[in-house]
């Protein structure tokens, strides 16, 4: 009798819990994911962080979330890739709360690839303490992280003349001698106390300030071309893409060295054309153009470039996989004026004949990105 009545106990123990699971398991229960950076550089490593509340007096004995979210972020622990290859996208955890509890767990993240990597949604399930029932809720989010391309890991490539022009070469050659006294001018009263050049002031007698007139002598134009070749059948690959992308992230941190003006010009979908004054700041939106950059090409390559001004450019580098007929022309035409043309690729499919005498063919590399300083 007193086995049958501790079975009619447990019996019913176990289904005034279930009942009560099913009905009060997901009240006052929040779930929230936060990203702690909106903007990183690629295989920089961030934190997702997962917050559970359980407002109420009922504990939550088995919680479990099931994060889906962009195939290139890689949480720590987790492997890259599958065994098909295919880059893996979902991640799980197991939480237990007492009532009237809050947890949190971070996650390391890995950022494996430039672009607007999201977190799509979180699927919550709850447990009662024998398993019999299992309620689940999916969230939906709106975080998202862009990861910024890398430049490519190129040797020093040298631009127009022997030295570069700009701020940073004219404080190396802060002397007293001839050639600074034509890089500075006499103060006028608008200059701020930070660009005196003291040097001068005490050899002229009078207040001297630097000139910076030199700063944005030097222009560079990045032509980036995303038609396949000549005929304009199909798109980019994949991998051609992403090493031009770094081909121009490498341009775009030379230019940001050697404080020097560029454009970057892009034949997709709607046409780019930004120019990028001299400034760190600006030189990361081209970075983030770069790094939302599909592989849509929007019109022909040589049909781009006969419309662009290049007069005042003193550089001009072509990001391409591919030399026409015409854009070899170009080139010659530009390297006789005096211009310094060079050509980036990932692998030229087509077209080196086409490349005049003069220009440089410079192959972007395989492999990670370089140092971002």
């Amino acid at each position: 009798m007193e086995l049958v009545a501790m079975v009619v106990i447990i019996a019913a123990v176990v289904i005034v819990q279930f009942f009560i699971y099913d009905k009060y398991g997901f009240k006052n229960v929040t779930y929230k994911i936060s990203i702690s950076a909106p903007e990183v550089y690629e295989n920089d490593e961030i934190e997702i962080v997962e917050e559970i509340d359980n407002a109420k007096r009922l504990p939550l004995v088995w919680a479990r979330s099931e994060i889906s979210c962009s195939p290139y972020l890689t949480f720590k622990g987790q492997q890259t890739e599958t065994a098909q290859g295919v880059q893996r996208g979902l991640v799980s955890g197991v939480f237990v709360l007492r009532g009237y509890h809050k947890c949190r767990r971070v996650w390391k993240v890995k950022c494996e690839k430039r672009g607007i990597l999201s977190i799509e949604n979180a699927a919550l399930t709850i447990c009662d303490l024998f398993g019999m029932t299992k309620k689940a809720r999916m969230f939906t989010f709106s975080e998202s992280v862009r990861v910024l391309p890398t430049p490519a890991e190129m040797e020093n490539v040298t631009f127009s003349g022997d030295k570069f022009i700009g701020n940073i070469a004219v404080q190396r050659f802060v002397l007293p001698d001839p050639f600074v006294i034509s890089g500075a001018r006499e103060y006028t009263g608008r200059e701020p106390m930070n660009r005196i050049h003291w040097q001068q002031t005490a050899r002229m007698g009078r207040l001297m300030v630097y000139n910076n007139e030199f700063t944005t002598e030097r222009r560079v134009m990045i032509l980036f071309n995303l038609q396949r070749n000549e005929f304009n059948s199909g798109t980019l690959s994949d991998t051609s893409l992403e090493l031009q992308i770094k081909g121009a992230a490498y341009v775009l941190r030379m230019c940001q060295e050697i404080s020097a003006e560029s454009v970057l010009v892009i034949n997709s979908g709607v046409r780019v054309f930004m120019p990028i004054p001299v400034g760190g700041e600006y030189a990361v939106s081209a970075l983030r153009c770069l790094a939302e950059l599909n592989a849509e090409c929007g019109e022909r390559f040589d049909e781009m470039t006969a419309v662009l001004d290049f007069n005042e450019a003193t550089d001009v580098i072509v990001i391409t996989s591919y030399v026409c007929a015409r854009t070899g022309a170009l080139l010659n035409d530009l390297t006789a004026k005096g211009k310094c043309c060079k050509i980036f690729t990932a692998g030229l499919k087509d077209g080196a004949e086409n490349i005049p005498r003069g220009v440089e063919l410079l192959v972007i590399p395989r492999g990670a990105g370089g140092d971002r300083s």
